[in-house]
């Protein structure tokens, strides 16, 4: 059985992580940002600014065309899965705009359904991302699940 000590170190030691990972001591870089994968043709909205914010994403010279408006609140995540498809080989262009962060259209192109044999391009997602910082809105590639 283990002994007083042992067991209120134990407590201790945990409690300490949990609190450092609550607390950020174990951030990193926004390469990082959580992003688990989702099936190719996802659109994943990460607003993560200190304001709810009304997003408009558009598929751009593609048919069938897809478009969502919608107000993500601040520090949450908007999930379309599949919202666009497109045949192995065939990249999308999608763009955004974020209320009152970015005047002009962010355009974007990605892979939904991967590169094709050709390539080892894996189908892939589209996450934009809300830091809050600034006006920055961006958009990154993710490997798809497949």
């Amino acid at each position: 059985m283990p002994s007083r000590r042992q067991v209120l170190t134990t407590i201790g030691g945990s409690t300490a992580v949990a609190t450092a990972g609550c607390a950020g001591l174990f951030s990193s870089d926004d390469d990082s940002v959580p992003g688990p994968e989702y099936p190719g043709g996802t659109l994943w909205i990460y607003n993560t600014a200190k304001s709810d914010l009304a997003v408009t994403v558009k598929t751009v010279d593609y048919s069938p065309s897809a478009t969502l408006q919608k107000v993500v609140p601040s520090g949450d995540t908007e999930i379309r899965e599949a919202f666009v498809s497109a045949p192995a080989g065939t990249s999308v262009t999608l763009k955004a705009r974020v209320e009152s962060f970015a005047e002009e259209w962010l355009s974007f192109t990605f892979l939904p359904s991967g590169g094709g044999t050709e390539t080892a391009t894996p189908p892939q997602y589209a996450r934009l991302h809300i830091p809050g910082t600034d006006g920055e809105v961006n958009w990154q590639t993710r490997e798809a699940s497949e």
